[in-house]
């Protein structure tokens, strides 16, 4: 790994100091990746895996003064697909008959793991990488909604 990224849409992202210590401390517990695509039904984000902005809190503030929308940048470890579960939700309006559809396809739920697990907001996946060597991917998705933590509905567990 770098101390950049390019995503799919060739745009180039420096990466802080941080994030790469971070990156290879998490790796370094895998010999091997678990996986090679995991078929994740939400976005579930540490405080320590967030890129730009820097962490939830922050990202909660930069969303109050631009609620139409903040793209923001995370990273995970090992393959994910969340396509997937956005096209389930979008598409299956009796399972899924509170999800936010104004907002398109590509919406998913916002989880922070530092909180018990519970949903801090609404995003769009725009895009992401593939894992690296350290088995690193970076997403690129927009805030479209944040809020305080409370309890996933239980149709998206």
């Amino acid at each position: 790994m770098g101390d950049s990224i390019i995503f799919p849409d060739q745009t180039t992202m420096p990466l802080p100091p941080a994030t790469v210590a971070a990156i290879r401390a998490a790796s370094a517990h895998y010999a091997t990746p678990l996986w090679s695509n995991r078929a994740e039904r939400v976005l579930k984000l540490g405080g320590h895996q967030w890129i730009s902005p820097p962490s939830p809190t922050v990202a909660t503030l930069l969303w109050a003064a631009q609620p139409s929308g903040l793209v923001a940048t995370a990273w995970k470890l090992f393959n994910r697909d969340w396509r997937t579960a956005a096209a389930d939700y979008f598409s299956d309006s009796l399972r899924y008959p509170y999800h936010p559809r104004h907002w398109g396809q590509p919406v998913i739920p916002l989880v922070d793991e530092d909180n018990a697990g519970q949903q801090i907001g609404w995003v769009a996946i725009n895009q992401q990488t593939q894992a690296d060597e350290n088995y690193a991917l970076f997403v690129q998705f927009t805030l479209l909604e944040m809020f305080a933590p409370r309890a996933l509905p239980a149709e998206y567990v």
